[in-house]
């Protein structure tokens, strides 16, 4: 799998100075690199979408098609859901529901909008800005109408516990449209720090949800509120130990990217990769919470990983499975650049994935409570 800034480059779409300031964007104010570098004006919706496609191989759909695209085919899918997931019907042909999406290969995704749809669908890829920017047209639904009635977002009719966990993020269209810190009109772009694509240098951390200690982490788990919260706080107490990191779902037997921290790692690359669970690699050797730490040996899926991390190969690679009534529901996976394997920071990580897997049961427990 060819990461999306090596395919805009050997497409000669962008320059490298202009991706390594768009992985700096990321690193800095997080986001997708394609949106950030739509965001900068390196590269056209034409030239991103052709990139996008390749990497995923699904056709891709413009921003103009969806804007056209009639109301009734964009509130298919509620607007609550569309949100979140990132997705537009745009067009119906011969029995079929053209669908552009951000995550197109995500298995948890495209079942998640069968179950509203209720046909089949083709999956394409849209930027980010294009999808919100189409579903920011159509006029908003009442929440409690839209509540009463989908009163369990999110694979309608599922008995899994695990994939029924999931609570709406509270977000509109206008804040992924919006500059972040050091984007505002009228000021200087943010400069470059990757030398020749090497990462970013210690002490470079993002500023947007830093590194964690253990009893802040503890504190944060304990008011949660969805699966992507705990996600969050899992990888930012991750990178008080690791550089950088990203973590996988898994799904109906498949395994798919689903969040990042850290330098050099984009959230593009990560949401496009997935694998059938059972593939050999260091996850599936992994047993109970003991994980993987040290140097994965050669392979299709090892090397994808260390690729996902970024440049400079990683030296120690972590792998970790976050269990909830002991089935693994999610792995943590990352480096620390320059290290060797350390008993206490193993012992750390583990720490830190039991007590993600914990939040994740008491989430589903309170779930069942208000149903």
């Amino acid at each position: 799998m060819k990461r999306l800034g090596e395919i805009l480059l050997d497409r000669g779409a962008i320059a490298i100075s202009e991706l390594h300031t768009g992985l700096e964007a990321c690193h800095y104010s997080g986001g997708r690199l394609g949106t950030q570098l739509l965001k900068f004006g390196f590269v056209d919706e034409h030239a991103l979408l052709d990139a996008l496609s390749e990497q995923l191989g699904v056709p891709s759909v413009s921003s103009t098609i969806l804007r056209r695209a009639p109301d009734s085919l964009r509130r298919m899918v509620p607007l609550h859901v569309a949100r979140r997931v990132q997705v537009v019907v745009f067009e119906k042909k011969e029995g079929k529901l053209g669908v552009a999406m951000t995550m197109p290969r995500s298995p948890r995704a495209i079942e998640e909008i069968v179950s509203y749809l209720g046909l089949d669908i083709e999956p394409h890829v849209a930027t980010e800005v294009g999808i919100l920017t189409a579903l920011a047209e159509v006029k908003e639904e009442d929440p409690t109408i839209a509540e009463a009635k989908n009163p369990e977002t999110g694979f309608v009719g599922a008995t899994d516990e695990w994939d029924q966990l999931w609570t709406p993020a509270k977000l509109r269209s206008i804040d992924l449209l919006r500059s972040g810190p050091g984007q505002r009109a009228g000021e200087a772009q943010l400069a470059s720090t990757f030398p020749g694509l090497a990462p970013v240098p210690q002490g470079g951390r993002s500023s947007v949800g830093g590194p964690l200690e253990d009893e802040t982490y503890c504190r944060l788990l304990r008011e949660v509120k969805s699966r992507d919260e705990v996600g969050d706080l899992l990888l930012r107490r991750s990178t008080a130990i690791l550089d950088r990191c990203f973590l996988l779902a898994v799904h109906s037997g498949k395994v798919v990217g689903w969040q990042v921290k850290g330098p050099g790692v984009v959230v593009d690359d990560v949401q496009s990769f997935t694998f059938e669970q059972e593939t050999p690699s260091v996850l599936s050797e992994v047993n109970g919470m003991d994980g993987f730490w040290g140097e994965a040996p050669p392979g299709e899926i090892n090397d994808a990983m260390k690729k996902i991390l970024g440049d400079s190969e990683p030296v120690v690679i972590g792998a970790f499975p976050v269990l909830v009534k002991n089935r693994v529901v999610a792995y943590l996976v990352g480096d620390a650049s320059g290290k060797t394997a350390s008993e206490p920071d193993r012992k750390k990580l583990i720490d830190a994935v039991q007590k993600a897997g914990l939040a994740f049961e008491i989430l589903i427990m309170r779930k069942k409570i208000m149903a």
